[in-house]
């Protein structure tokens, strides 16, 4: 992210949560696309491992190689793609309950969103009075 004060932690976190969430959305929709497919498989998120990569801090250093260059004062974090599991075979009512879950986590992750935004804007526009 950008400058540090602006751009904090915060952002960060809903970006990466929400990130997931849409990997998550794409397997629960093929997992139901799939439901009556002879042989297949459920696939989901590896929860552990996803938990895992965020807490762990994983921040690459920008080096300047030039004074006209951007400043290496703010890291910039690397996500990987999470481990995508096999549950076995598909339930409907899991999967909709797991539909239901991420789209819940998604709204809350958005609604945050604007709402720091909305911080921003307030600090941005009344901050000099």
């Amino acid at each position: 992210m950008s400058n540090g004060i602006v751009f904090d932690k915060t952002l960060q976190m809903i970006e990466d949560r929400l990130s997931l969430n849409s990997i998550n959305q794409k397997l629960i929709s093929g997992n139901l696309a799939n439901i009556n497919t002879p042989g297949y498989t459920a696939k989901g998120l590896s929860f552990e491992n996803a938990l895992r990569q965020s807490l762990e801090d994983q921040v690459l250093h920008m080096v300047r190689s030039n004074d006209s260059h951007l400043a290496p004062d703010d890291p910039v974090q690397a996500m990987e793609t999470p481990e995508v599991v096999e549950n076995g075979p598909v339930d409907l009512d899991t999967e909709m309950v797991n539909l239901t879950k991420n789209s819940i986590e998604y709204q809350y992750m958005v609604s945050m969103l604007n709402k720091k935004f909305t911080m921003l804007k307030t600090a941005i526009t009344e901050g000099g009075v």
